[in-house]
C-alpha cells in the first residue's frame, strides 16, 4: 500500500463517532462517520504542509465527546511527531516554531477554531463521563519526553496551548523510559499508543520474574493500582512486543498480554490475579494482536496472528477467539479463522481495533470501516452453536430427560431446578449411581413460563417473585449448559436451603445437600472459573451464611505444587448487572458477613479465623497488600461485635511488619532516604505514588526542598508499607467536617491565622462508628502491645508528622503567653469530647490546672489594679510560686510527647501508680505511731521525761505525726519512749522504707519495656484532637515506611515466641499442631489434577490428532468453526497451574527415562565386563 494512501483511525470515548485520517500533501483529508449507521461526511481543514517525505515522522490522531449541552460540536486533535526525539526544552506556546513535532486542535463545527502547538507525540482526549470532568475537555499528548495535559473548560472555553502555565507536566515513569530508549521507534510508538487505557496510563516491567503493572489516573496523575504477579519458571523471561491491555466497561477486570501466548487477568479492585490462561496449538505460533470485552464485559474476543508452514507460504492468517468468562460450558472458548483472507485487518500500532462502550471497529487494508462484533465470522461464534429444540409440558410430572438414553434427567420441585446424571443404564438406574451436574434454588416456589428441551440442554423461563411488595416478578432465562454457572446455582441452592426452613429437613434433603457440596468440590479444581465466580457473584456469602465450615475450609487450603491455588478473591464492591448500580456501591464484604453470623447466630468463629488467616498469610507469601483490601473496613465491626480478640490476633500476623513496597512511583528524595537510613525506630514518608511533576526539575523546586542535594547511602534500607488499605480514611468524613474550616475558604485572611494559633478542629468526634479504623484501633486497645506493631508504628508516626509542628507551637504559646489561651481552647475542645471524666487523669489535672491557675492569677491582678479587691501579699505570693511550679510541670508533662522524655514521665507516673496503695498503707502506720507519741508524750507534762526540743516536736499531734515521718532519733528518758521510737524504726526505717524501695524497683523493671511506647501512646491524644477527616493527604489509602531492621527482627522474634508460649500453656505441641493443620497437597493431588485435565500422559502429537478428548474447565478446548479447514488447529486454553504442572511432569518422566536408561547402560556395560573377565582366566589356562 503507498504510504499516501495510509489511514488512521479514533473513536470518541463515547463511542458516538468515528473520525479517519490519511496524511494527504498540502492538505488534511478526515472523514466523520456515526458509529450507529458508519455514515460519514468529509472534513477539509487547513493546515500546515505536511513533510510526508519525512520517514521518521509519526501521527496520531484523538476525537473527544461532545462540548457543551446541546450541541454537536466535538474537538479533533492531529498530531505530528518524531518518537525518536525527545527534548524537554522545546517550547510550548502556540507559535513556536518546531519543524518536526506540531498538533492541531480544530472544532468539528467551526473550521475557522484551530489551536496549534509545537508539543507532538501520541495524542488523546479523556472521557469527559467522569464525574470530575464535568464541563471539561482534556487533551493527553505522550512523546518520549514526557506527558502533557491541559483541561479547557467547556464554558469559559479558553484557547487550548494559549498559556504554558496551564500545561501540566509530567515525566514519564523510570521502567517505560529506559524501555524506549531501546526499543526501535516503531516498537516505541507502539508502546505509547498501548500505554493510554480510557483514562488510564499503564506501565508495565518485568525483571526477576516479577510481572508488574503500574495503573495511572490521568486525571490526577495518581497511581490507582498496582498489579503484581510472579512468573512460573517456566515462562518465558523475554518480553517480545509491546502489552496489550483491555479494560471491561465496568472498571472491574484488566485483561493483559505481554507478548507472550497467554493471557492475564486482573481484578481492578484490589489488583489481585484472577488467573492466567496459555495458548497453546500444534504449531504453537501464535501472537495475540487484540483484547476487548464484549457483551456486557461477560466475554472477551481475543485476535490471533498465525504464521503458516514455512514449505507452503509466509501468510499472516487471523484467528477470532471468543471466551465466555462467567460460565461452566465446556465449550466457553470458540475459536474460528478471519473469512476475508484477501482483505485482512490492519493490526498495527494506527489501525487497532477501536473499542469503546462495548462496540469495536476495525479498518481493512483498503480503508473500509466495519463493527468487529456484527463480522458474520464473529457472530458465529459469539454465542454457542444453537441446537434444535423442543418445547415441552412439565407442569404435570416436573420430571423429564434430556437425552435419548434417558441418562440426564431435568428435575423441577417447588424450590429447584436439578440435572442429574446417570451412570448406569435405563434398566439398573438406582439413585445412589447418579451424579448431580446442576442445581439452582430460590427461596419461593418456582413458576415455570416456557421450557425448552434438546439433546442434553434445555431452556427454562420462569418467574422470580421480588424481594420487594411493589416490584413485579421478573422473568429469568435458564439455558443449561450453555449460559448457566453451575459453581453459582450451587453455592446458592446451599444458602438457600440454610434460610428456607419449609425444605431444609428430612432425609432426602440432607442427601441433595451432600450432592451440591460435592458439586462444589468438583469446580475447586478448576480454577479461572472458581475465581471469576468469585468475583462476579457472592458464593462465598453464601457459604458463610450457610456455615459450610468444612468446605470453606477445603476452598481456602486447596493447594496445587504444595502452595496455596487462591481460588477465592476478596471483593468489596458490587458486580455492575444493570445500569441500575454504580460500580463503585460497596457491598458487605465476605469477612462482614462472617463477623454478623456470629453475632446473630451464635455461629462458631472458627470461619473467621479462617478467613483471616487466608488474608494474612497471602499478603505475606505474595507481598500483595490486595489481600488485605476487605479487612480495614471489618476492623470496626470486630469491636462493634465485642470481638476484640480477633483484632489482637490480626496484628500479630508477620505481614503487619514485612510488607515490603515498590518504590519507583514513591520518587524517594536523597533527605527521606538519609533520614530513614539513620531512623532509630522507623521513618515514615509523607509522599503518595503518582507520575513525577515536571516541577520537580525547576529552581523552584530546588528552592523549596534544598535538603533534596543530600547524596542517598549506598546501603539502603527497604521502604515497607502499611498492608491495610484506606486504615486511616474516615467512612463519612464530610460529617465531621468544622464549619470553621468551611468559613475559612471565604474569609481566609481575616480568620485563617486565627484558627491555626489560637482555635483547633473544634467538631469533635464522639461516634465511634465514624472513626477511621486507625482512630478506632488507638481508641478501643489500652495495652502497650499494639504500639509495638510496625504498622500501627509507621501510621502514629505518619500522623504525628503533622501533628508535632502544632505540639511545639503550643508549648511555646504556653511559655510566652502567661495565660495559655490555646490550652484553654483545647480543653474546651476536649472537654466536649471526652466529658468531665478525662480530668480523672494526671496530666488532664495537671492541663487543667494549667490553664486556670494562671487565668485566675490574671484576673485577679487586674482586679487589684483596677480596685475591686486588694490582695493581701501573704496568701497572693505564694498562689503565684505554686502556679508557677504547676505550670513548670505542665511544661515538662507537654515533653511527654517526644521519645526519651516520654519514657521518663511513663515511668515516673506508673511507679507513682503502683506504689499509691502501699503508700497509703504505710501513711496510716505513720498516723497511728504519730497518735501513739502524741498521746505517750502527753501523758504527764509535768514529768519532764524528754528534753524540751523533743516535747516540742511531740506537743500537738499534726507535728507528732511529721516528727514520725522523717523519725527524729534522740535520746529518751522514758522507757515507753525508746521502746516506741525502737519498734517505728523497726517498722518505718527498716520495713516500710526499704518495701517500698522493692516496689518502686519491681515497677521500674515492669514498666522499663512499655515504656518504648510511651511517647506514642500520648501521642494518640494530639493526634486524634488534631485530625482532619477529610484530608486526603493526611488520610491516604497507603502509607508507606522505613523501619529499622532490628526493629523489625525483635518484633518477629517476639511475636514467635508469645506464640509458642500460648501454645505451650494451652498444652499443644507446635509440630504436632502443624502436622494436624496443614493437609499435604502434594504429588498425589498434582498428579490427579494432571489425570483429570486434557494433559494425560500421552505426547503431545496423541493430544494434538485426537479431536475426541475430553477437555477439563480448566484448560478449556475451544470450538473450531472454520471456513478453510486444510489447515485447520485446534487452540487449547490452559491454565498457567495446569500448564506448570504439565511441563514439571514431562521433566520428571524424562529424567527418569534418562536415569532408566543410563541404569540400563550401565547394567549392559557391567555384563559385558563381567563376560570378559570370566574368558581370561581361560585363556591363560590354555
Amino acid at each position: 500500500m503507498s504510504k499516501n494512501h495510509q489511514i488512521f483511525i479514533a473513536i470518541s470515548p463515547d463511542s458516538q463517532k468515528i473520525v479517519t485520517f490519511s496524511p494527504v500533501i498540502g492538505a488534511f483529508e478526515l472523514e466523520l462517520y456515526n458509529t450507529d449507521d458508519l455514515s460519514s461526511k468529509r472534513i477539509s481543514t487547513p493546515g500546515s504542509v505536511v513533510n510526508d517525505n519525512d520517514k521518521h515522522l509519526c501521527w496520531s490522531i484523538a476525537i473527544s465527546n461532545c462540548v457543551g449541552d446541546g450541541k454537536d460540536e466535538r474537538f479533533i486533535a492531529l498530531s505530528c511527531f518524531d518518537i525518536m526525539y525527545g527534548d524537554d526544552e522545546k517550547g510550548l506556546e502556540s507559535g513556536d516554531n518546531y519543524p518536526d513535532s506540531q498538533t492541531w486542535v480544530f472544532s468539528t463545527t467551526d473550521e475557522n477554531e484551530i489551536y496549534t502547538s509545537s508539543i507532538g507525540g501520541v495524542i488523546r482526549f479523556l472521557d469527559s463521563d467522569d464525574r470530575s470532568l464535568k464541563n471539561k475537555t482534556v487533551i493527553i499528548i505522550i512523546d518520549v519526553s514526557g506527558i502533557y495535559k491541559e483541561t479547557m473548560n467547556n464554558i469559559k472555553r479558553k484557547r487550548f496551548f494559549s498559556r504554558s502555565p496551564k500545561i501540566e507536566q509530567f515525566e514519564l515513569p523510570q521502567q517505560l523510559s529506559i524501555r524506549l530508549s531501546r526499543n526501535h521507534c516503531q516498537n516505541s510508538l507502539e508502546l505509547l499508543h498501548t500505554s493510554i487505557i480510557k483514562n488510564h496510563f499503564m506501565v508495565h516491567s518485568f525483571k526477576d520474574r516479577q510481572q508488574i503493572i503500574e495503573m495511572y489516573s490521568l486525571i490526577t496523575g495518581d497511581l490507582e493500582m498496582l498489579f503484581k504477579r510472579h512468573e512460573s519458571s517456566v515462562a518465558p523471561s523475554i518480553i517480545h512486543g509491546s502489552p496489550i491491555f483491555a479494560i471491561s466497561q465496568n472498571e472491574k477486570i484488566l485483561a493483559f498480554c505481554r507478548g507472550t501466548p497467554s493471557i492475564t487477568l486482573y481484578f481492578m479492585e484490589n489488583g489481585l490475579e484472577i488467573t492466567t490462561k496459555r495458548l497453546e496449538g500444534q504449531r504453537e505460533i501464535y501472537k495475540i494482536i487484540a483484547i476487548n470485552f464484549i457483551d456486557e464485559d461477560s466475554k472477551l474476543l481475543i485476535v490471533l496472528d498465525e504464521k503458516e508452514y514455512q514449505q507452503v507460504e509466509i501468510l499472516k492468517r487471523q484467528i477470532f477467539i471468543v471466551w465466555d468468562l462467567f460460565t461452566t460450558f465446556e465449550n466457553s472458548i470458540r475459536q474460528i479463522d478471519y473469512s476475508e483472507t484477501q482483505r485482512p485487518l490492519k493490526m498495527d500500532v494506527s489501525h487497532r481495533l477501536e473499542n469503546s462502550h462495548g462496540k469495536i471497529f476495525a479498518v481493512t487494508d483498503n480503508g473500509e470501516i466495519f463493527s468487529v462484533l456484527d463480522h458474520p465470522d464473529v457472530a458465529l461464534i459469539r454465542n454457542p452453536s444453537a441446537k434444535e429444540m423442543t418445547e415441552t409440558d412439565i407442569t404435570t410430572s416436573g420430571t423429564v430427560y434430556l437425552d435419548s438414553t434417558e441418562s440426564t434427567q431435568l428435575i423441577i420441585s417447588g424450590n429447584t431446578i436439578q440435572v442429574w446424571k446417570y451412570h448406569n443404564t435405563i434398566e439398573n438406574q438406582d439413585k445412589r449411581d447418579r451424579e448431580l451436574e446442576y442445581i439452582w434454588a430460590q427461596k419461593k416456589a418456582i413458576v415455570v413460563q416456557e421450557l425448552k428441551i434438546g439433546e442434553r440442554e434445555f431452556v427454562l423461563k420462569i418467574s422470580v417473585p421480588s424481594t420487594k411488595c411493589s416490584t413485579p416478578p421478573k422473568s429469568l432465562m435458564i439455558h443449561w449448559p450453555n449460559n448457566v454457572n453451575v459453581l453459582e446455582g450451587a453455592c446458592r441452592a446451599l444458602y438457600v436451603f440454610g434460610v428456607n426452613k419449609n425444605i431444609a429437613a428430612g432425609h432426602q434433603i440432607k442427601y441433595l445437600i451432600e450432592c451440591t457440596q460435592r458439586l462444589i468440590r468438583k469446580y475447586t479444581s478448576k480454577y479461572s472459573i472458581f475465581r471469576l465466580t468469585s468475583i462476579r457473584h457472592p458464593i462465598m456469602k453464601y457459604l458463610i451464611k450457610n456455615y459450610q465450615e468444612s468446605l470453606i475450609k477445603h476452598i481456602l487450603d486447596k493447594k496445587i505444587n504444595r502452595k496455596n491455588s487462591n481460588l477465592y478473591i476478596p471483593r468489596l464492591y458490587k458486580w455492575a448487572e444493570d445500569n441500575n448500580i454504580s460500580i463503585t456501591e460497596r457491598s458487605k464484604s465476605d469477612l462482614h458477613h462472617a463477623i454478623l453470623c456470629i453475632q446473630k447466630r451464635g455461629d462458631s468463629t472458627v470461619i473467621l479465623k479462617y478467613l483471616i488467616d487466608y488474608y494474612a498469610d497471602n499478603t505475606k507469601e505474595y507481598n500483595n497488600v490486595g489481600w488485605m483490601f476487605t479487612v480495614s473496613k471489618a476492623i470496626p465491626l470486630l469491636y462493634d461485635k465485642n470481638l476484640n480478640e480477633f483484632v489482637q490476633y490480626l496484628f500479630k500476623k508477620p505481614c503487619f511488619g514485612i510488607t515490603e513496597a515498590y518504590t519507583p512511583p514513591l520518587h524517594i528524595n536523597p533527605y527521606d532516604r538519609k533520614k530513614g537510613n539513620n531512623a532509630a525506630v522507623l521513618y515514615s514518608l509523607a509522599g503518595k505514588p503518582c507520575l513525577a511533576s515536571k516541577i520537580r526539575n525547576t529552581l523552584w523546586f530546588f528552592l523549596k526542598n534544598p535538603s533534596t542535594r543530600i547524596e542517598a547511602s549506598h546501603n539502603d534500607r527497604k521502604v515497607y508499607i502499611v498492608p491495610l488499605p484506606d486504615f486511616t480514611v474516615y467512612p463519612n468524613p464530610k460529617d465531621l467536617e468544622d464549619n470553621n474550616e468551611n468559613n475559612s475558604k471565604y474569609f481566609w485572611l481575616l480568620f485563617k491565622p486565627f484558627q491555626i494559633f489560637f482555635w483547633p478542629r473544634i467538631k469533635v468526634n464522639n461516634n465511634t462508628k465514624k472513626m477511621s479504623p486507625f482512630l478506632r484501633v488507638i481508641h478501643e486497645e489500652k495495652g502497650y502491645e499494639i504500639y509495638q506493631i510496625p504498622t500501627i508504628m509507621a501510621v502514629l508516626d505518619f500522623k504525628w508528622s503533622a501533628a508535632h509542628s502544632k505540639i511545639m507551637l503550643a508549648v511555646l504559646l504556653f511559655v510566652f503567653i502567661y495565660t495559655g489561651s490555646y490550652l484553654i481552647v483545647t480543653e474546651i475542645v476536649q472537654l466536649k469530647r471526652e466529658g468531665w471524666y478525662r480530668y480523672m487523669n494526671i496530666y488532664n489535672m495537671f492541663d487543667l490546672g494549667s490553664m486556670l491557675l494562671p487565668l485566675v492569677i490574671i484576673i485577679a491582678m487586674v482586679l487589684d489594679y483596677c480596685g475591686k479587691i486588694i490582695l493581701q501579699n501573704s496568701v497572693f505570693i505564694p498562689v503565684v510560686a505554686f502556679t508557677a511550679l504547676v505550670m513548670w510541670l505542665e511544661v515538662l508533662f507537654l515533653l511527654r510527647y517526644f521519645e526519651v522524655p516520654g519514657r521518663f514521665v511513663y515511668i515516673i507516673i506508673n511507679i507513682l501508680n503502683t506504689i499509691w496503695p502501699f503508700f497509703a498503707f504505710m501513711l496510716s502506720v505513720i498516723l497511728a505511731f504519730g497518735h501513739a507519741m502524741f498521746m505517750l508524750q502527753n501523758y504527764d507534762k509535768n514529768q519532764h521525761l524528754l528534753h524540751l526540743r523533743h516535747y516540742d516536736y511531740y506537743s500537738r499531734f499534726a507535728s507528732s505525726v511529721e516528727a514520725v515521718f522523717s523519725w527524729t532519733n534522740g535520746r529518751w528518758n522514758s522507757y515507753s519512749a525508746d521502746v516506741m521510737s525502737i519498734l517505728g524504726s523497726i517498722i518505718l526505717v527498716l520495713i516500710f522504707q526499704n518495701m517500698l524501695i522493692a516496689f518502686m524497683n519491681g515497677a521500674f523493671d515492669k514498666e522499663y519495656k512499655k515504656s518504648r511506647t510511651a511517647a506514642r501512646r500520648y501521642r494518640t491524644e494530639r493526634i486524634e484532637a488534631l485530625e482532619k477527616p477529610s484530608s486526603e493527604k493526611g488520610n491516604p489509602r497507603y502509607i508507606y515506611y522505613i523501619p529499622d531492621p532490628d526493629m523489625i527482627d525483635n518484633w518477629l522474634k517476639e511475636i514467635k515466641e508469645n506464640e509458642e508460649q500460648k501454645l505451650r500453656l494451652m498444652g499443644e505441641n507446635l509440630a504436632e499442631l502443624t502436622d494436624l493443620t496443614d493437609f499435604d497437597y502434594g504429588d498425589d493431588e498434582d498428579q490427579e489434577i494432571l489425570d483429570n485435565s486434557s494433559y494425560s500422559k500421552k505426547d503431545d502429537r496423541d493430544e494434538y490428532s485426537s479431536k475426541k478428548d475430553k477437555q477439563n474447565e480448566s484448560s478449556s478446548s475451544t470450538e473450531s468453526i472454520t471456513n478453510t479447514t486444510e489447515y485447520c488447529d485446534k487452540i487449547t486454553f490452559t491454565d498457567e497451574e495446569i500448564f506448570v504442572l504439565k511441563v514439571i511432569s514431562k521433566r520428571n518422566r524424562k529424567e527418569i527415562g534418562i536415569r532408566s536408561t543410563n541404569h540400563q547402560r550401565v547394567s549392559e556395560n557391567n555384563t559385558k565386563n563381567n563376560e570378559s573377565s570370566s574368558e581370561v582366566p581361560l585363556a591363560n589356562y590354555e
